[in-house]
């Protein structure tokens, strides 16, 4: 009770900065990815667009697939998508040229995820498939889901996919075995993230759920959405989900209580991510929204006053010293 009192006391602490919405898409936004200074977005007008942060402005627009574009990654200099069209396209993010087409699964590609040199993807065909990112070879498939395959995360030498048949299963990304099967959801797995030996899992039964990776344990079970889960990002101790009830939750990752909810968007959010300060949001409602967000904005002497008070947990402390560095 201690932390979850602590926790609901830096509500008043997080402030938020104005919102930038960028425009362009003339369909729903799916998939958002940040690297560097460029976000991109993928969308059911069946394009990609690559962003500038800081500027707000289109730079590409990249066509070729020929149904939705569901889902996006970049690595390096290149954008991996997966599309309705039932393949995953390789592009190069500085020239907007597609590389390779990739096919195989005989349903819609929904998630796509990079790990060193392979894709991992996740289909309606109710497979997750292995590719060599180079020969676009598919190296493996993985059976064992009764439904879609929503979500695919990799950490460390581990796949993490959520699916439609309400379970998480991890498998070793080598021998393509399956370790664990998780259980706990009482619907679809909509969206999955792993750090360190957590799994944070987002829902259309309205929940976010945290499992220990090892055990496969579920710890918490995170409730304040009224509509599903689309999309789950951890940025150090702070979860961030977003939901069709057009709100974007910003959670303390170790007491589960609701620090922030974030209003703008006017349809489901679809995707989210963090990058640095920053909170990148895709829509139904067709924008992206930048969103900043500061712990403790102020004078050095209020940090002082506030970490005494209520003897701030670590992580609050260092995003204290890395706001004064930046300053």
């Amino acid at each position: 009770m201690e932390m979850e009192s602590k926790a609901r006391n830096l509500d008043q602490q997080i402030k938020l900065g104005s919102q930038k919405v960028l425009e362009g898409h003339t369909c729903d936004i799916c998939s958002v990815f940040v690297k560097d200074n460029l976000i991109t977005s993928s969308s059911s007008d069946k394009t990609i667009r690559i962003w500038n942060i800081n500027s707000g402005e289109c730079i590409k627009v990249l066509e070729g697939h020929t149904n939705v574009v569901i889902s996006i990654f970049v690595k390096d200099n290149l954008i991996i998508c997966g599309s309705l069209d039932n393949t995953i396209r390789i592009w190069n993010i500085n020239t907007g040229e597609c590389i390779k087409i990739l096919k195989g699964h005989t349903s819609y590609v929904i998630s796509v995820f990079v790990k060193d040199n392979l894709i991992i993807s996740g289909s309606l065909d109710n497979t997750i498939r292995i590719w060599d990112i180079n020969s676009g070879k598919c190296l493996k498939v993985l059976e064992g889901h009764t439904s879609y395959v929503m979500s695919v995360f990799v950490k460390d030498n581990l796949i993490i996919s959520g699916s439609y048949d309400k379970t998480i299963r991890i498998w070793d990304i080598n021998s393509g075995e399956c370790q664990k099967v998780l259980e706990g959801h009482t619907k679809c797995v909509m969206s999955v993230f792993a750090k360190d030996n957590l799994i944070i899992s987002g829902s259309s039964d309205n929940t976010i759920r945290i499992w220990d990776i090892n055990t496969g344990d579920c710890i918490k079970v995170l409730e304040g959405h009224t509509q599903l889960v689309n999309s789950v990002f951890v940025k150090d101790n702070l979860i961030i989900s977003g939901s069709e009830d057009k709100t974007i939750r910003i959670w303390d990752i170790n007491s589960g209580v609701c620090l922030k909810i974030l209003e703008g968007h006017t349809n489901w959010v679809r995707s989210v991510f963090v990058k640095d300060n920053l909170i990148i949001s895709g829509s139904e409602d067709k924008t992206i929204r930048i969103t900043p967000i500061n712990l403790f904005p102020g004078e050095f002497s209020v940090f002082q006053s506030v970490m005494k008070s209520y003897d701030i947990i670590p992580y609050l402390a260092r995003e204290i010293m890395n706001y004064f560095d930046c300053k």
